[in-house]
């Protein structure tokens, strides 16, 4: 299992052979409607995260979205998920109620266990009936409302009221938002997680936060060995162990899972995750893995990074300065290398003073409005590229500063993005504005109000930021792309680079 099998690129969708995929068998029954706050009714809004819908979708299909048609009408697959919080007692059934909003009438079906997470159990379910399809007259002006809901033993309901805090205040399908549906980051744990590969590399990927959770993937085999059995049946484990600093807290546990055959364990295994939820005064975390035979056998093997362990910082909470509102670019290649994938981060150091560069300490060398359609799929975003210059120092990152309006949460909200070493000297930062909500991806809808750029330059013990932002009054996108633009073509899609003349570059004329 290499480094590709795990991290999927963002827009490599896998095409369901056929228009028709095999039926759903989602038996969706008849609901009564919500009665929310009513005197007679034993309804109850849940507000504190105890259930949430996370995602809703159509998955791609053929030529347009998986279908099924066991009913003889080829209908739309919808596939979401719900979680329910670890601390909900048992004794409960969770169900997805749904309805087009053209017709009162509520359908339901049961939503089936998942894979579990950091704090919550997952369930997932897919809807077709009662909706429409591709030959549905009209098909894009119908809309459909939907709720998750925990269902008590004494017939109860517990409806998903955490991102919409109205009683009767649901979410709703159209095509407006693509037919998708998420969580909009209500009720996620923060969730840093790392990747063991086959190949013995490794992979760090969202926020290690105090208080949040870490997880761990082990490929198993990077231990391949101590697989012993005892009368048939499997005797060994493959366990990662977590000690935190400064408190030394260690958390130890298995990341093997063995294949059954009727319900008895084979020697096959299969991966598992680890995680833990991350101690409150904890900086920095040292992972190692054993594995072992029982049953009186005596061997035992290690990853443990040649006897030193591997070592990664924790961060600060997010609220903290260090984290507050940044993100950074992952790297990762998509249908262009330079398309912007950001996850949240959080500086090494703080920063003591924001400075004007006005001694040519960096410039923009060039800022552009990135598109991709792959498969129709829409995904827009702003590139820029800062040149080093000799006389900033010993500098430690140089990104892109962004305020926007999000058209879908309509808050004001803005972004410090740390960017990628391209080249020694040479920052690449981006900022990713519109994206389709399809295939489980979040939908996104920015515009952009706003930006500007920025190096972290060491001084002394100190750390300073310099900035191209015209003074304060920052740029906004006409000062980029108001003259007549160069277009670069790329894979389903282009780049559109702001003039040499444009006011964006200003600092690249007074530096070069």
């Amino acid at each position: 299992m290499n480094f590709m099998k795990k991290i999927a690129p963002l827009f490599v969708i896998s095409l369901v052979l056929g228009a028709c995929a095999t039926g759903t068998d989602d038996g969706a029954v008849m609901s009564k409607a919500p009665a929310i706050g009513k005197a007679d009714s034993t309804d109850e809004a849940d507000r504190s995260c105890r259930v949430i819908l996370r995602t809703i979708g159509r998955n791609p299909g053929g030529e347009d979205y998986e279908t099924d048609c066991s009913g003889g009408e080829c209908m739309y697959v919808w596939r979401g998920s719900i979680g329910v919080a670890d601390s909900v007692p048992a004794g409960y059934t969770v169900r997805v109620m749904y309805h087009l909003t053209s017709n009162p009438q509520w359908w339901e079906v049961v939503a089936d266990p998942a894979q579990d997470g950091p704090g919550y159990k997952n369930y997932s379910f897919a809807i077709s009936e009662h909706l429409f399809g591709p030959s549905t007259p009209d098909r894009d002006q119908l809309s459909i409302e939907l709720i998750a809901v925990l269902v008590r033993a004494d017939g109860s309901r517990l409806f998903d009221h955490n991102q919409y805090q109205g009683d009767f205040e649901n979410t709703v399908l159209s095509a407006a938002n693509s037919y998708f549906g998420s969580c909009r980051g209500f009720c996620l744990p923060e969730v840093g997680r790392i990747d063991f590969f086959e190949s013995y590399s490794h992979y760090a990927t969202g926020p290690r936060r105090q208080g949040a959770y870490l997880e761990v993937n082990f490929d198993l085999d990077r231990l391949p060995e101590c697989r012993n059995t005892h009368n048939g049946y499997p005797a060994w484990d493959t366990r990662a162990n977590l000690l935190f600093h400064p408190g030394e807290q260690l958390f130890s546990g298995s990341v093997r899972q063995f294949v059954t055959d009727n319900g008895r364990p084979t020697n096959q295994a299969t991966e598992v995750p680890f995680w833990v939820q991350i101690p409150n005064d904890a900086t920095e975390v040292e992972i190692w893995f054993e594995n072992f035979s029982g049953a009186g056998s005596t061997c035992h093997t290690w990853d443990s990074n040649y006897g030193q362990n591997y070592r990664f910082e924790i961060w600060p909470p997010a609220d903290s300065p260090r984290c507050r509102d940044v993100e950074k670019e992952t790297g990762a290649h998509t249908e262009d290398y330079r398309m912007a994938h950001n996850e949240s981060y959080c500086l090494p150091y703080d920063v003591a003073d924001q400075l004007d560069a006005d001694n040519c300490e960096f410039f923009v060398d060039g800022f552009g409005d990135g598109f991709v359609g792959h498969y129709g799929i829409p995904f827009r975003w702003l590139l820029a590229y800062l040149k080093v210059l000799p006389a900033a120092g010993e500098v430690q990152n140089a990104g892109l500063f962004v305020r926007y309006h999000d058209n879908i949460s309509g808050r004001d909200e803005q972004r410090f993005l740390i960017g990628i070493e391209e080249a020694p000297g040479v920052f690449r930062a981006g900022f990713a504005y519109q994206q389709a909500g399809v295939q489980m991806m979040e939908a996104r809808d920015k515009s952009v109000t706003a930006y500007a750029f920025f190096i972290d330059v060491r001084r002394g013990d100190r750390v300073v930021r310099l900035w191209h932002s015209r003074h304060g009054a920052n740029y906004t996108l006409p000062d980029a792309f108001d003259l007549p633009t160069y277009n670069e073509s790329i894979p389903y899609g282009h780049l559109l680079w702001a003039d040499a003349a444009a006011l964006v570059l200003e600092s690249r004329r007074a530096c070069q």
